[in-house]
Parts: C-alpha cells; sequence; structure tokens
C-alpha cells in the first residue's frame, strides 16, 4: 500500500511555512503527529479507519452485495 503524506499549509509571521502531517477521513481533524510512526487510530474520533475513506453505497447496491453474499 502506498503512503500518503498529507500537507498542512500553516501561516506563520506573513511565512508560508509547510508541514507534513495528518488527516482524517472521517472527522475531518488534521494533526502533525509527534513521532515517525503511522499513528493507529485518529487523537480525535478514536478511528481506526482514519486513513480509508467512506463508501456510500445507494440501496440498489447494497442490494445486489446482499444479494451476492447469499448465494456464496
Amino acid at each position: 500500500m502506498k503512503k500518503q503524506k498529507n500537507i498542512i499549509v500553516k501561516e506563520v509571521k506573513g511565512e508560508n511555512v509547510l508541514i507534513t502531517g495528518h488527516w482524517c477521513y472521517r472527522c475531518e481533524h488534521k494533526w502533525v503527529p509527534r513521532g515517525q510512526n503511522v499513528p493507529e487510530i485518529c487523537p480525535k474520533c478514536k478511528s481506526p479507519y482514519w486513513k480509508k475513506p467512506k463508501t456510500r453505497f445507494t440501496k440498489k447496491e447494497k442490494a445486489k452485495l446482499k444479494n451476492k453474499e447469499k448465494e456464496k
């Protein structure tokens, strides 16, 4: 899996500063990590799926998925 680094732009005394950080797909919280390790959960919402975008399905798509699961 390819690691993605999100960039947080902060303005300090009239100068733009680029800081690498993380962004939660669930609660849209942005933070700068303390260490080099990738965090397991979002510090705000505590979701372990902070790196994965939400998948949204229509009712028809959900019904198709349920039918496929029943056939197996």
